[in-house]
């Protein structure tokens, strides 16, 4: 079964209250007696009486208690270290030379600070009582209530009661809230996207391993479509939906877009002081098969798909001698030939070099080697313009 809070309430419960004080840096208190009497002594307290004579002494402005009318200075009150946050009030009161103490003066004042969540519970029905209802997890003051355990709720709508308990040890009053279990659901779809998620419903589809998705807990298959994807790294997403058409989160694996098994290498020539001459639609074929390709303009090539056995690849271009390598191919792995410069064809290294400095005088390869070929092929009676 699966819960979900239906009425969605602020979980961290937590206030932060500011106050000014009330109470002045300099706090006088003047009190006046009949003149026939003298007042000998002077107390205080916050909030709760403790009795006549059993509260905070204070001494009078002047040093002495010896007339009817004295001023006490308070600037040097100090707060319990256990008082709370938010209004409270402090009470003087005097005592006359015959011992008789007066009637308190009240002054009410307030203590900033803030509070937090200590504490938290919930419970189902009739109250426990502060603190004897099931514990919740507190964290810095937030209150998780997804680790309610819903096991023995019953399907439909369940209310239950919460509530907190601040930093000064108060609880507040319980609030209510409805979690609807629903029944036991199954799953309905599955599908998979990489490396961008997209919207609902809008990724490959997946079948279920048996056929039919009827069960809480499924295998699924399918077919990665990497055809249209670059060699290297891609993370793979995959996510079910269940019967209520909620979407699972995503579960994530990372994969390789690599060449098969393959035949690969470089044709390439050193001529008229060049090295490393990439050669372009070199052709590339392996006698007595089906299988050939040319070269890219890098001078590169692939072969793939071909049956394990010993083969003899051939490179032939028009303007170069054609090469010649015998291969084993075991096709279970990747091999990186490494052939020789293809020689000289039709065309001698003069040849060559003349008709780039023709076009490129300083030599700093702004002719490529095709092009000399090109001119040579092109521009007719070379040899007698030199």
């Amino acid at each position: 079964m699966m819960g979900f809070i239906k009425e969605r309430e602020e979980s961290t419960m937590k206030k932060s209250f500011v106050f000014l004080c009330m109470i002045p840096l300099l706090f006088i208190v003047h009190f006046s007696y009949a003149e026939d009497k003298s007042i000998s002594g002077a107390e205080y307290f916050i909030d709760t009486d403790p009795g006549e004579g059993n509260a905070i002494p204070l001494a009078a402005k002047d040093g002495t208690f010896d007339t009817g009318s004295e001023e006490i200075d308070m600037d040097n009150l100090t707060l319990p270290q256990d008082i709370t946050v938010g209004q409270h009030y402090l009470y003087v009161r005097m005592k006359d030379a015959d011992g008789v103490w007066g009637f308190p003066q009240k002054y009410r004042f307030m203590v900033t600070g803030a509070k937090t969540i200590k504490a938290a519970e919930f419970f189902v029905g009739e109250d426990p009582g502060e603190g004897q209802g099931i514990p919740l997890v507190v964290n810095n003051g937030n209150v998780d209530m997804s680790d309610i355990d819903t096991s023995n709720f019953n399907i439909g709508i369940n209310r239950i009661f919460v509530r907190m308990q601040n930093s000064e040890n108060k609880w507040g009053l319980a609030r209510q809230f409805d979690i609807e279990i629903l029944d036991k659901a199954t799953m309905f779809a599955a599908e998979y996207y990489i490396d961008q998620m997209p919207e609902s419903e809008e990724g490959i589809p997946l079948d279920a391993y048996d056929g039919t998705f009827d069960g809480d807990s499924e295998q699924f298959k399918g077919i990665i479509n990497t055809a249209n994807l670059d060699i290297g790294s891609y993370t793979l997403f995959v996510r079910a939906q269940d019967s209520y058409q909620r979407w699972s989160k995503p579960e994530m694996k990372h994969f390789e877009v690599a060449l098969p098994p393959h035949l690969s290498g470089r044709i390439f020539t050193s001529i008229a002081g060049w090295n490393n001459l990439s050669i372009s639609n070199a052709h590339v074929a392996l006698e007595g098969t089906n299988y050939s390709t040319t070269t890219d303009e890098n001078g590169c090539f692939v072969l793939m798909d071909m049956a394990p056995g010993d083969y003899t690849l051939t490179v032939t271009t028009p303007d170069f001698n054609t090469i010649t390598q015998r291969i084993n191919w075991t096709g279970n792995k990747p091999v990186s030939l490494n052939l020789p410069p293809v020689e000289r064809g039709i065309y001698s290294q003069s040849d060559i070099e003349k008709i780039i400095r023709k076009y490129d005088p300083s030599m700093d390869n702004k002719v490529s080697l095709e092009e000399a070929i090109h001119a040579l092929k092109t521009v007719s009676d070379m040899h007698s313009e030199y």
